[in-house]
């Protein structure tokens, strides 16, 4: 059976937090043009590559 973490350390949920900062940033006026364009690219990637090195499940507590 997979060992199981907590949902704060999670590298996935920071990340996916991050990116939420960033779309607030954008809701307030950042540069859209650039900002969307590279923190989608960059979210992508990285998520992919979480995806490859995660070997547990969360936990809700």
């Amino acid at each position: 059976m997979a060992q199981s973490k907590t949902w704060w350390t999670s590298k996935t949920v920071w990340i996916n937090l991050l990116a939420l900062c960033g779309s607030i940033a954008l809701a307030f006026g950042v540069d859209e043009a650039s900002w969307a364009e590279i923190s989608t690219t960059t979210l992508a990637v990285v998520n992919l590559g979480l995806r490859f090195v995660t070997n547990s499940s969360l936990t809700a507590n």
